[in-house]
């Protein structure tokens, strides 16, 4: 049997982070893989400073997960061919694994998700880009194979770091795979609910998910539709990001009765906010690399709408009746999705992100079969 070192994110309740520590063992286990899962020590269990993650916890986390790595190659305890899988390739550290490898003479397979880097737009790492660049490019040479959720993703990748030295053979080892996803689990925990005459908005309350955009159409959309909830949901304590003033304006429609803003949600509250909608909106026209928000939608057929680009159009096949192109558009799909009833079907869009670990293994034991073959006499 073969041994996968699981190097996960830390479990945060408030992002994806804790469904992830939990499937990829398992689907690896389904796979007659050995499972050691590598865990690190946070510093908190919520985002206090950063948006993705806590900033100093998930050094701390990833720091104490490396000292584990290096107790592992010292014990000897590490195998030919052993494999490290690294759930957030952004891994300070993670070319240490390689050092290790190739010093102790002990070949490993060493593969990552990829989710977002400095040369994401607005990101949170991006002014640390000047010197960045150069970690991440090693970071991707280090890796046998790297995983992304969107073409998009690639694209954007391959279009940022074009003039830094990325190779049509580094390239070659990014694989789209869309990001892991259960729509049975998600289903299973909310149950079956009626839908509400209620409009949700999910997107992280940052400025680069461009909330100020959803907040400007409010008072029009509540014009329209009186009737209609609209809903604002986050998991963190409150609903607001770098920018204070976003949240301000949030607090006013509130006070004036526009809106409804709920905090501090658990995955069950929020799904089932959401499993209750008509309609979900994202505003984000900076970046999106994959887009859990509107995949859990879709989940539960709450009927998204979502702007054109980015990794939107992969998402749903490039529906029209999802995308729009302008708030005009936006607004004329809108009254489509709450007056239809049953809301468009969607569910078949997410179910295919069910599959994103299936394709991941699979990758991973191709190049293994690939390889063994190269060494037969």
């Amino acid at each position: 049997m073969r041994t996968i070192y699981y190097i996960p994110i830390e479990k945060l309740s408030e992002r994806y982070t804790e469904q992830w520590y939990a499937w990829f063992p398992k689907a690896f286990k389904e796979q007659s893989f050995k499972v050691v899962t590598i865990d690190g020590e946070p510093l908190t269990n919520k985002i206090e400073t950063g948006e993705f993650l806590d900033m100093n916890s998930t050094l701390h986390y990833k720091a104490s997960q490396l000292k584990i790595i290096g107790k592992l190659f010292y014990e000897k305890k590490i195998q030919p061919n052993d494999i490290f899988f690294v759930a957030d390739l952004e891994f300070w550290g993670i070319e240490s694994i390689r050092y290790l490898s190739v010093l102790n003479k002990i070949p490993v397979k060493l593969y990552g998700f990829l989710h977002a880097a400095s040369y994401y737009p607005e990101d949170f790492v991006q002014p640390c880009e000047p010197f960045a660049k150069f970690f991440e490019k090693g970071w991707l040479e280090v890796c046998d194979k790297i995983f992304v959720g969107s073409k998009y993703h690639k694209e954007l990748i391959e279009k940022t770091r074009s003039d830094f030295g990325y190779s049509e053979f580094l390239s070659s080892k990014i694989i789209v795979t869309g990001n892991p996803w259960d729509t049975k689990e998600a289903i299973k925990l909310v149950g079956k609910v009626k839908k509400k005459n209620r409009i949700i908005y999910t997107d992280l309350p940052d400025y680069r998910k461009r909330p100020n955009l959803f907040l400007s159409l409010v008072p029009l959309i509540k014009r329209w539709y009186p009737d209609t909830e609209i809903l604002l949901t986050t998991s963190r304590d409150t609903w607001g990001g770098k920018a204070p003033w976003i949240g301000e304006i949030a607090q006013s429609l509130q006070q004036i009765g526009l809106l409804k803003i709920k905090e501090g949600l658990s995955k069950k509250e929020y799904y089932t906010f959401l499993a209750e909608s008509k309609a979900m909106i994202s505003t984000n026209t900076v970046a999106e690399t994959f887009g859990y928000c509107a995949v859990e939608a879709m989940t539960f057929n709450t009927h998204p709408l979502l702007p054109n680009m980015f990794s939107y159009p992969e998402l749903c096949d490039g529906n029209d009746g999802i995308l729009y192109n302008n708030f005009d558009e936006l607004l004329s799909k809108l009254n489509f999705a709450m007056l239809s009833d049953p809301p468009l079907y969607t569910l078949n869009y997410a179910q295919k992100y069910d599959k994103s670990i299936d394709k991941i293994i699979k990758a991973m034991q191709t190049l293994r079969e690939i390889e063994d073959e190269k060494g037969k006499p």
